[in-house]
Order: structure tokens, then sequence, then C-alpha cells
């Protein structure tokens, strides 16, 4: 019998506790939300991000739910993933990386911003970088890692990189590059050799700064070239 009150009072007193921790931890005042601290934001605005998570100052931290914040800034186009934490007694810490832009594609007629894994961030607006090439990936599920492809390997040829304003993806592996000038390169899935040889023209003859209107990349070992009309 003795030992079933003791059982009995040591969960009187456990709830008692409970619940007096309860009303002390939301007591005005208590855990109150002062500072939130925002890492990583570059192309993310910080009012935009506060703006979207709801929470206001003076909000009691301990019923700040880590994962709500964290699902509610997800849907930011420039976001690629979120940390969030509580750090007591009334700081919030956010931490997000964001994604990397490295050309414009279109989707369907829309000119949009395009990530390191070719897949669009948000439609090109007024105020965005204007990022070059705008690439046109072949139309099939493999468009996005091919549009990665490219990127990777005109990465390797910067001088020719800052000359290309447009690429179009076609079936095959094959692309064809349009420079600033006008000049259609077409090249293959052996692009790495081929470009390498063109930039040696370049450096030797100034191949892509004379009056042509197309260069054949896709012969292996040789060059073939349309001089304008």
């Amino acid at each position: 019998m003795l030992h079933r009150i003791l059982i009995l009072l040591s969960i009187l007193f456990l709830v008692a506790s409970l619940a007096l921790g309860w009303w002390v931890a939301n007591q005005p005042g208590r855990f109150a939300l002062q500072r939130i601290q925002l890492n990583g934001f570059a192309k993310t605005t910080k009012a935009e991000a506060l703006d979207r998570i709801g929470v206001q100052a003076g909000a009691n931290l301990l019923w700040v739910d880590p994962r709500t914040v964290r699902d509610r800034l997800q849907f930011l186009p420039w976001v690629r993933s979120v940390w969030v934490r509580r750090v007591f007694p009334d700081t919030l810490v956010i931490e997000i990386t964001e994604k990397i832009p490295v050309c414009m594609g279109l989707v369907g007629e829309k000119l949009v911003l395009l990530d390191e894994y070719g897949q669009p961030i948000k439609p090109y607006a007024t105020g965005d970088a204007l990022l070059l090439p705008v690439v046109r990936p072949p139309p099939h599920k493999d468009g996005p890692r091919e549009v990665v492809w490219l990127i990777n390997l005109l990465d390797r040829f910067p001088g020719l990189k800052e000359m290309i304003s447009e690429a179009v993806g076609h079936a095959g592996k094959r692309w064809s590059l349009y420079t600033k000038r006008g000049v259609k390169l077409l090249i293959s899935e052996r692009a790495d050799q081929e470009l390498e040889l063109l930039m040696k023209l370049q450096k030797k003859y100034r191949i892509l700064d004379r009056k042509i209107r197309q260069v054949e990349l896709r012969i292996p070992g040789k060059v073939a070239v349309r001089r304008q009309l």
C-alpha cells in the first residue's frame, strides 16, 4: 500500500513540476525573441525571409518550431537548403545555402536563370545579373544534365566563354554555340578536343575575329570554316 502511495505522489509531483515549468516558460517576457541572426543571405533578401517565416520580435522562443521556419524558407526561389536553431534565451539562428546561377535558359517562351544543376531558379527580371550564355538544351529528360556538361566545358575555356552569347542543344550531345560576333560553332560530344583545337587556331590566327559565319568542328582533327557572303 505504501509503495502505491509513493508511486502516486511521484506522479503527482512530476505532473505539478511540468505544469509549473510550462507556466513559468509562458510568462510574459520569458524567452522573448530579441534577435534573428541570418547567415548566407546574398540573393535572398533578409526582408523577404523575415516576412516568410512570420516570427515577430518578442515571441516566446520556446514555441518557435525550427522545422516550420525551415519549411517556409525552402519555398524561396534562391534557397537550396536551410538550417535553423534556437539559442536560448533570446536568439533564432537561420543559415541558408543558396543556389548558384550559371547561365540563362528558356522555359517555354520565358527567360529564366538556371542553377548549377541545370534547373530553373526563377524567371529573369529587370535588375538580375545578365548571365551568359543563354542555353537552350535538347528537349528531353537529360536536358538539365547536358546544360551542366556544357557549362563545365566552357569553364575550361574562359577566353571562349566570354565570347559566347547563346548555346543550342541538339540530339546526340551536339551543340551549336553562337559568339557575340554572330559566328556559329558546331561541336559534338568530343567538344573538349574540338574547342581545344579551336582555341589554338584563335591564338595563332584570330579565327573568331575574322569575317566568317560558321566553324565546323565535328570532323575529327579538322576544322571547316564558312566565310561570310
